[in-house]
């Protein structure tokens, strides 16, 4: 009697299981690569809106420094010759405004102000405030402070000449910009120019300065 054997079935090879790690290994890098994806997105949307805060507290100090040199120019221009501690001007512009040996902060004896950012009724232009105000008191409701000091850009305290007396040479202790810049000197007139520094103070220690001169 003849009996029929059946066959043993093959050896399992692990091909199934190795398989099996690639693919979960493939699967954790690309799930270590979306974190880091969302995490560089997060980063770069961060600061986009930290720029967009600097900027925009800055403008606003801007404007508040240029508004008050057009009233005090159009009202009583006289007193643009001598120094105003309590509205940040200076009537020259011999030294710069930002430390040199600290880049974050005003030079020591500068006259800045900060900038309030809360008036009422609105609209209307903030005004400048003393220096011994708590930057809390002044932040925005983003967290921004801004301060500002204007500088005339002049090597003295005395009334500018507002006209360039080539025979004579001597120069002029004010830096002076024609009003029509494509001109010739003889055919336009001439203007003081003004350097205003802004410095913003922000979220996370930040720390920016803008410039801007006006005329």
């Amino acid at each position: 009697m003849n009996t029929a054997r059946i066959p043993s079935p093959p050896r399992q090879q692990g091909l199934v299981l190795f398989i099996s790690l690639i693919v979960l290994v493939i699967m954790t890098l690309a799930g270590i690569a979306m974190v880091r994806s969302i995490t560089t997105s997060t980063q770069v949307a961060n600061n986009l809106s930290l720029r967009q805060g600097t900027t925009a507290a800055a403008d606003i100090a801007l404007e508040s420094a240029r508004q008050w040199l057009l009233n005090i120019s159009s009202t009583n221009p006289a007193t643009l010759n001598a120094d105003s501690a309590a509205n940040g001007y200076s009537a020259t512009n011999t030294t710069n405004p930002i430390s040199p040996t600290d880049n974050t902060q005003w030079r020591a004896g500068s006259a800045w102000v900060w900038v309030s950012n809360t008036c009422t009724p609105r609209p209307c232009t903030p005004a400048p405030m003393v220096q011994a105000t708590s930057a809390a008191t002044i932040a925005n409701a983003n967290g921004f402070s801004a301060a500002y000091l204007i500088q005339r850009s002049c090597s003295n305290n005395a009334a500018p000449s507002l006209v360039i007396d080539t025979a004579a040479g001597t120069g002029n202790p004010c830096n002076l910009i024609k009003a029509c810049p494509s001109c010739l000197k003889e055919k336009t007139s001439f203007n003081v120019s003004y350097l205003i520094t802004v410095r913003v103070q922000g979220p996370k220690n930040t720390v920016s300065f803008y410039q801007a001169s006006i005329y």
